[in-house]
């Protein structure tokens, strides 16, 4: 995500459509802004999980909601990236293009979206939405 917003950042300061670098432009400043704000929300997520962690405390629940959480971002900022980028971005000489591909990875493996979901809810609930083995 990181990435991703780095170079959407200086793309959009770079590119000039109409006299004006797309930067100024208040779609494009909302796309960076929710790409900036995925980024912080997923990092806060996943520090909770790491402190719960290291003072040695229960943190699935807080480790499947920091996955589900930034592995949907990721997507989401990816999308947005393409966004900016425009026609651009789906060139293969671009790096956003390849960022595009990488991130829907990230909601498969390592447990689902929608395992986490399970996960979640079980905790939520202490009923278990799946069945054991």
């Amino acid at each position: 995500m990181q990435r991703a917003l780095d170079l959407s950042l200086r793309y959009a300061k770079e590119r000039h459509q109409f006299g004006r670098p797309i930067a100024s432009f208040q779609l494009v400043q909302a796309h960076l802004a929710q790409m900036k704000l995925d980024l912080e929300a997923s990092r806060l997520l996943t520090y909770q999980a790491v402190a719960k962690k290291l003072k040695g405390e229960r943190y699935t629940l807080e480790a499947s909601m920091a996955k589900l959480f930034a592995s949907e971002a990721a997507n989401r900022v990816a999308y947005r990236a393409i966004q900016v980028h425009g026609g651009y971005g789906f060139f293969e000489e671009y790096e956003v293009a390849r960022l595009y591909r990488d991130a829907r990875i990230l909601t498969l493996y390592e447990g689902t979206s929608e395992v986490q979901t399970l996960v979640i809810g079980a905790h939520l609930t202490g009923i278990k939405a799946f069945g054991e083995g």
